[in-house]
């Protein structure tokens, strides 16, 4: 199994008195401690005119991640294909994959706001041939791109199980299936089942994301650290997505891991118990709001329960 952190988004509340300078500097120290406590991982998101800032230029934030780190893998988790050049986002995933030796992976989604796409003169109908279209190139640009990279087929390409046509362009396309943390058991289950049916004997790569928070005192000081951050932020998707705000919803409901170390290894055994070592279990422990302390205190905790995981399945 491997330990993720994100996703990573630069939001700031409201009111909050954390600058997006302070936002950024403090994703560099947050990358540095991902690596410290053991952990494999480091995801970002992207989306565009929102009014708290959510980090908009994903790449250029790879690149400082990537260079300010030496082990762990840095990932764009959902990067919306069809607000990018494809020749554009060949060239400079292919720079990533360089500059990190291999460590840098491109998550690839859907896109959704209506602003976005009018932002960017995109007619939203285009949208999923825009994903195929663009992952496709990709792969072909990586064989004949100068310079080449440095992972002989390229930077690993991710795609997110957005239903059964998600994941079926997973397995055609993609080298990673990506699970969202909205998904219940029975969702998960079922893309995963689906994408591995569709690609047979190549068996794919699962990153499987999932929200929660860490506390030495229990499941429910774990939940009191990161409950305002996780309510600004299902609100936040809510609202772009048109949907009612989150009410508070049972933890089963998300997949929510809370609770000590200890508890949350239990917790990611089920992962282990479904998929086996395969799966990257990657944990938003991190939300907008919280101050960088808080944040390093939930990685710090999460590679305490990491290393409990991986000693009870080895």
């Amino acid at each position: 199994m491997k330990f993720g952190v994100g996703d990573f988004s630069g939001q700031r509340p409201p009111g909050s008195p954390i600058t997006h300078a302070q936002l950024y500097r403090e994703l560099l120290e947050q990358a540095e401690a991902i690596e410290t406590v053991g952990l494999d991982s480091m995801w970002i998101s992207e989306h565009h005119f929102a009014e708290d800032g959510y980090m908009p230029a994903v790449l250029p934030i790879a690149a400082a991640l990537v260079a300010r780190t030496k082990r762990i893998v840095v990932g764009t988790d959902r990067l919306a294909t069809s607000l990018h050049s494809a020749v554009r986002l060949a060239e400079d995933a292919v720079s990533l994959d360089l500059l990190s030796g291999g460590r840098f992976v491109l998550g690839l989604s859907l896109c959704y706001r209506d602003e976005e796409f009018a932002g960017f003169g995109v007619d939203p109908a285009t949208d999923g041939r825009h994903l195929e279209d663009l992952a496709q190139f990709l792969r072909d640009a990586f064989r004949h791109i100068s310079p080449p990279p440095y992972s002989p087929d390229g930077p690993m390409l991710m795609i997110a199980a957005d239903g059964d046509e998600g994941a079926d362009r997973a397995a055609r396309l993609a080298d990673i299936l990506m699970v969202d943390p909205t998904e219940p058991w029975g969702a998960v289950d079922g893309a995963v089942a689906r994408f591995d049916q569709a690609r047979g004997d190549r068996k794919g790569g699962l990153v499987l994301f999932t929200y929660g928070g860490l506390s030495e005192h229990g499941p429910d000081a774990a939940w009191a650290e990161v409950a305002d951050g996780f309510r600004y932020m299902r609100h936040t998707y809510d609202r772009w997505m048109g949907r009612e705000a989150t009410r508070e919803l049972p933890p089963a409901h998300y997949r929510l891991l809370l609770g000590t170390p200890n508890d949350v290894a239990t917790q990611v055994l089920e992962y282990n118990r479904r998929y086996g070592n395969r799966v990257h279990v990657v944990l938003r422990c991190n939300y907008p709001g919280m101050d960088a302390a808080a944040v390093t205190n939930q990685v710090r905790l999460w590679g305490s329960a990491a290393a409990i995981a991986r000693l009870r399945t080895n």
